[in-house]
């Protein structure tokens, strides 16, 4: 028995459902899906591209680049725009493509031969799941070059600018297996350290000291500290404070140790900010924040399924006349910025500390998953 659909100028024929119709009717709807997509994700870089270039065109007038070395800023910044308009591309692009089929009779004639929105939805599950593989990889790999070499461009070719990582000066804490240091800020230029506290205490947990220093100085390659404050513990348990004009602090860093940029999350891959957590955390500093973003590095790329099989209920809920087309581009719009501002919440409580790390990076994944789910399974009844 054979449906009749009415297409783009030529009569189609779509059997009653077996395989292998359904793998020709996937392969079908994943290449009318290919055609809306490339257009929606160059219109995006294209969108994102102009908003860089009115942002960044005070840097032309200010510093008078070479307009080569601009035209490679922008360039290099394109890895960037196509991660993070990936997941709207697929998403608007799976809800244009079926809503005209819809509009050509074409999801009409699917039903009518026994094809659900489950299976409609089933190629664009292997679209969504390659579009997140993709996401994953290019942040372990493109991105963060692309983030890092814009930013060197942007501050160091382009504005002159000697440093080009963000360097953290103030409340610096290091531990050891013996002490624990606080340091108010340090001052790269004079190599001076304000508001020392050093708490140390013995291979046996027992304390033995706790220094206060107002003020140390890097000088003949250790640190003198100033105006210290010195408790200790006598043997009968009792504290004794000392004031001691200077003295040979108990540090075992250089001016160097705290002049290392700190390199943003979002140039690092997942070993790398797996490592600088060790590092926090054997220091005795909570990262909650790199936490945080490590688990958003695997859970984001995942909006990718998520947009590619909610354009599916969507689609075949919305009418192809009456403005379907438009109603369609207004649904993907409000979805993708809805998901984006909901993320980027539960991220920012994430870093607050209010949520855990985990349940940050995921909330809003699984809360637009089970709404995925619950959509399609009454688009298919």
């Amino acid at each position: 028995m054979v449906a009749r659909v009415a297409s783009r100028g030529a009569n189609r024929l779509i059997p009653k459902i077996s395989q292998n119709n359904l793998k020709i009717l996937d392969k079908y709807i994943i290449r009318e899906f290919l055609k809306i997509f490339l257009i929606c994700l160059i219109v995006f870089v294209f969108v994102f591209l102009l908003i860089e270039i009115t942002d960044k065109i005070k840097y032309y007038f200010h510093y008078n680049p070479p307009g080569l070395l601009m035209l490679k800023y922008f360039l290099v910044k394109i890895p960037g725009y196509l991660f993070f308009t990936l997941p709207m591309a697929i998403l608007l692009g799976g809800m244009l493509s079926l809503l005209m089929m819809a509009k050509h009779s074409e999801l009409i004639a699917m039903q009518a031969g026994g094809v659900d929105a489950i299976s409609i939805a089933r190629p664009m599950v292997l679209v969504g799941l390659i579009g997140s593989t993709v996401m994953f990889l290019a942040n372990e790999t493109f991105i963060p070059w692309s983030n890092r070499y814009s930013e060197y461009i942007q501050n160091v070719e382009i504005a002159g600018k000697k440093e080009t990582t963000f360097v953290r000066f103030d409340q610096i804490w290091l531990k050891t297996p013996g002490s624990i240091v606080h340091i108010n800020k340090y001052d790269k230029v004079h190599q001076t350290l304000e508001k020392v506290s050093v708490v140390r205490w013995d291979a046996d947990f027992n304390f033995v000291e706790k220094l206060f220093a107002d003020k140390a100085k890097w000088w003949k390659n250790r640190w003198i500290f100033y105006g210290v404050n010195r408790t200790t513990m006598t043997k009968d348990g009792k504290f004794v404070v000392d004031t001691i004009p200077s003295m040979t602090g108990p540090l075992d860093k250089t001016p160097g140790d705290f002049e290392k940029g700190e390199t943003p999350t979002k140039e690092m891959n997942l070993t790398q900010l797996g490592d600088l957590i060790d590092q926090l955390e054997a220091e005795g500093r909570t990262p909650t924040r790199y936490l945080v973003d490590w688990h958003d590095k695997i859970a984001f790329p995942f909006v990718c399924l998520i947009m590619a099989v909610l354009s599916v209920p969507f689609a075949v809920r919305v009418s192809p006349r009456g403005g379907g087309m438009a109603i369609g581009l207004v649904y993907s719009l409000a979805i993708a910025f809805s998901y984006w501002i909901l993320h980027t919440m539960f991220i920012a409580l994430g870093h607050g500390g209010y949520i855990p790390p985990i349940a940050a990076a995921w909330a809003a994944n699984t809360l637009f998953g089970l709404a995925t789910a619950v959509l399609l399974l009454n688009a298919s009844t």
